[in-house]
């Protein structure tokens, strides 16, 4: 893949080939390029802008069915696990900046670029993979939602993945208004200030935190989880 350009202040262009024929895609389209925006000065708006695509790729890693999750764990191997956790934030932390530039300097998301690069059986087997991979990011998120109604107002498991359901739905539904960034930023910050409140009263041994973060140990069953 190469970036062509000139220095006439056009969009550059980017010269791929894969399993296709040269082509030529436009980081931006002409017709949109008198519409940019370069924000000269600093301010709390420009900042916030530039921050709520943030907000929505955070909800992957804060949201009640990865603290359910952690909580469990926790629970039953203390410390053990701290370094895993932190070597698979950094790792994701890596794909997801991969990701925004490919995004930002192709203008085409990763099925887009499968769709285009790959043959069609390759498509195909990425396509279950990917749809393997929602229902096992989803399955925590129905759950600890579930245990956190049912240990709240004492409601029924079942009933509750029901309720979890519903409100998946509503909140789908409302996409068609757009995306409400301040709403998931308000929902993202009251998930982190419940965190911290609990942090603040289980009150973890600093000491064995950062052991358990730099200092890679495993016993038991702890093995078996790893893998």
């Amino acid at each position: 893949m190469t970036v062509t350009g000139s220095g006439s202040g056009q969009p550059q262009f980017i010269s791929s080939t894969g399993n296709r024929s040269l082509s030529n895609a436009p980081l931006i389209k002409n017709s949109e390029s008198n519409q940019i925006v370069m924000l000269d000065r600093r301010s709390w708006k420009n900042l916030f802008a530039y921050m709520g695509p943030g907000f929505l790729v955070s909800i992957a890693y804060i949201d009640p069915g990865n603290f359910e999750t952690d909580l469990q764990f926790g629970a039953q191997y203390k410390y053990e696990l701290l370094w895993i956790i932190l070597v698979a934030s950094c790792a994701a932390l890596v794909i997801q900046l991969m990701a925004a530039n490919l995004g930002v300097v192709t203008g085409k998301h990763l099925a887009e670029h499968c769709r285009t690069e790959y043959p069609r059986v390759s498509n195909f087997i990425l396509w279950i993979i990917a749809e393997i991979a929602i229902v096992a990011c989803d399955i925590p998120e129905v759950t600890g939602t579930a245990f956190a109604l049912n240990m709240l107002f004492n409601i029924p498991v079942w009933i509750c993945v029901l309720l979890t359901g519903l409100s998946t739905m509503i909140l789908l539904a409302l996409q068609q208004y757009g995306v409400r960034k301040f709403l998931i930023a308000f929902l993202v910050f009251t998930i982190a200030a419940c965190f911290m409140a609990d942090l603040g009263y289980a009150k973890p041994n600093a000491k064995e935190v950062l052991k358990g973060l730099f200092i890679p140990e495993l016993k038991g069953k702890g093995v078996v989880l790893l893998v």
